[in-house]
């Protein structure tokens, strides 16, 4: 159920059939056959570009995303935004570089790293598009992680603002930062890197000393980052979940929201090892987004309602 309308997203539609359909289509096996007998067209192939994103302040944000991969890029700033907004996923995953030596030309990369190395673990759970998005945020070595995290809510809370209130409605909603709208414990995630070793030549190389590392899918490294995220050799991040939905957390717990006892923030620490498992679950609600918050005209709402306001 949709948390932030009151009721059930009855136009639900799953996909999983269609996509069942569309995987077996595309086995290898059948295409060139079905090809020749004229009921299939082959899908347009995809590529991934990086672009700056709005920023309210001018923090330099970078997004990844797919286009076509016949989508021209040897454009003006005007006529590829024009060009890729269509395109652009209204659903979008946010990862804050908060290291001190974060800065715009890795932050990119990162965007890229991050969307390329974890497409197959988002895919496993549904296969609507996605953006992600890498905001260059570097704060001093001796920033806590809870200072970290205050840090990275102000300047996110912020940014939901100013994206809400951009004139031209399409672009709103191509860069849209949607919240956790399937969760019953807490309301907004954003990712936090808090720790990234580089080697020296990592601006010259093609793959940085810490991009495998996000990719990696043994089950072991992937646990040990999970429950020892100081031993991974590439860096960690924070996971900020915050904004508690008080209303419901005795559907999630069996009690009612405690002070004392339950968290306004919460940031456990991961290694690098788990940046696909983390990024699968912020799309669990992606199909939910795109067959009921956007349709059914939440979206809009949201929209309205920042502008009345």
């Amino acid at each position: 159920m949709c948390r932030v309308c009151p009721r059930p997203p009855w136009s639900f539609i799953p996909s999983n059939g269609q996509e069942e359909v569309q995987q077996q289509i595309c086995d290898e096996d059948l295409v060139e056959t079905a090809v020749e007998a004229g009921y299939f067209h082959p899908p347009t192939p995809w590529k991934t570009v990086v672009q700056p994103a709005p920023s309210h302040d001018g923090a330099p944000t970078f997004a990844a995303y797919q286009v076509f991969e016949n989508t021209p890029e040897d454009l003006n700033s005007e006529d590829f935004e024009a060009t890729v907004r269509p395109l652009r996923p209204p659903f979008g995953i946010v990862v804050y570089d908060t290291t001190y030596t974060a800065r715009p030309t890795r932050s990119a990369r990162l965007a890229r790293a991050v969307f390329d190395r974890t497409y197959w673990y988002r895919r496993k759970r549904n296969h609507r598009p996605d953006r992600v998005e890498v905001v260059t945020l570097p704060l001093p070595q001796s920033f806590t992680d809870a200072e970290r995290a205050e840090a990275c809510i102000r300047h996110h809370e912020e940014e939901i603002r100013s994206r809400l209130l951009i004139p031209h409605e399409p672009e709103a909603v191509s860069w849209f930062l949607p919240g956790r709208i399937m969760d019953s414990t807490y309301a907004r995630r954003i990712l936090a890197i808090n720790r990234l070793e580089e080697n020296d030549n990592d601006e010259e190389v093609e793959v940085a000393s810490w991009e495998e590392s996000i990719s990696n899918e043994e089950y072991a490294i992937e646990c040990e980052a999970c429950m020892n995220p100081e031993a991974s050799r590439t860096g960690s991040f924070l996971c900020i979940d915050w904004q508690p939905r008080k209303e419901l957390w005795r559907s999630h717990t069996g009690r009612g929201y405690k002070p004392d006892m339950d968290k306004e923030i919460i940031t456990p620490c991961y290694g690098f090892e788990m940046c696909g498992n983390i990024c699968m679950e912020l799309v669990d609600a992606v199909e939910v987004f795109y067959n009921h918050f956007v349709p059914d005209g939440v979206l809009d709402l949201e929209l309205d309602k920042a502008r009345r306001s």
